[in-house]
C-alpha cells in the first residue's frame, strides 16, 4: 500500500463541523516538475456518527490503490502524495506532468463513483497545506515522531486545529471528471478542530 517509498504519517483531526477527517501524508521535497495535481475521489458507506470509512472500506481502498492506482501512479510518472477520509469520501492526491486523462482511463473501470479533480499546481500549493496540518500535528504534546514506512499499519494519532480539506484547487480553468461525465464541485473547504 502507498507506493513503493517515502515514509507516510496519519494526522487524525475534526472539521469546525464536528466531522472527523483522517490524513496520509507522504514526506518527500517537492518535485516541482510536476506541476499539475491530480485527486481521485473514493465514495464509501457511512454507517457511524463519525462518518469515517469502516473495514470493509478501508480493503477496497487498499485493493484499489494495489491493484489499480500504484501501478497506474508509476507508469505513467505521477507520485502519490497524501489521501484524506472525510464525510464518505475518501480522496487521494498525486502530482504529475502529463495530461491527467490517461490516469482517468485507468482507473475509472475499478468503479463507476469515482470522481476525478485536476488542476495546475506548480508551486504545489495543496500539498503545502498537508505538510503545514503534519508540523502542526508533530508540534502538539505526545505526538509520535516515528513515521510508518509505506508497509506497516502503524498509526501516528493527534490531535490538530489547521485548514483541512487540502482538496485540488477549482479555479475557472479546473476539471472535474467522472466515469459518466461531469459533477459540479462538492463542498467548500472547511477548517478542522482539535478532536
Amino acid at each position: 500500500m502507498r507506493g513503493d517509498d517515502g515514509m507516510w504519517h496519519i494526522v487524525e483531526a475534526k472539521r469546525d463541523d464536528g466531522v472527523s477527517t483522517t490524513f496520509q501524508i507522504r514526506e518527500l521535497d517537492p518535485k516541482k516538475h510536476l506541476d499539475r495535481i491530480f485527486v481521485v475521489e473514493m465514495p464509501y458507506p457511512v454507517h457511524e456518527l463519525s462518518r469515517l470509512p469502516d473495514a470493509g472500506a478501508y480493503r477496497k481502498l487498499q485493493r484499489f490503490e494495489e491493484q489499480w492506482l500504484v501501478p497506474a501512479c508509476r507508469d505513467l510518472g505521477w507520485e502519490l502524495v497524501g489521501s484524506k477520509a472525510e464525510d464518505g469520501s475518501f480522496f487521494l492526491y498525486m502530482y504529475g506532468a502529463t495530461d491527467p486523462e490517461q490516469l482517468v482511463l485507468r482507473l475509472a473501470p475499478f468503479d463507476v463513483g469515482l470522481g476525478f479533480f485536476d488542476d495546475k499546481d506548480p508551486q504545489w500549493e495543496e500539498y503545502a497545506t498537508l505538510r503545514e496540518l503534519l508540523d502542526q500535528a508533530r508540534a502538539l504534546p505526545g505526538y509520535d515522531h516515528e513515521p510508518w514506512p509505506a508497509q506497516e499499519k502503524a498509526r501516528a494519532k493527534a490531535k490538530v486545529t489547521a485548514k483541512a480539506g487540502a482538496k485540488a484547487k477549482k479555479s475557472g480553468k479546473s476539471k472535474k471528471k467522472t466515469a459518466t461525465g461531469s459533477r459540479p464541485p462538492k463542498k467548500p473547504k472547511r477548517r478542522t478542530q482539535a478532536k
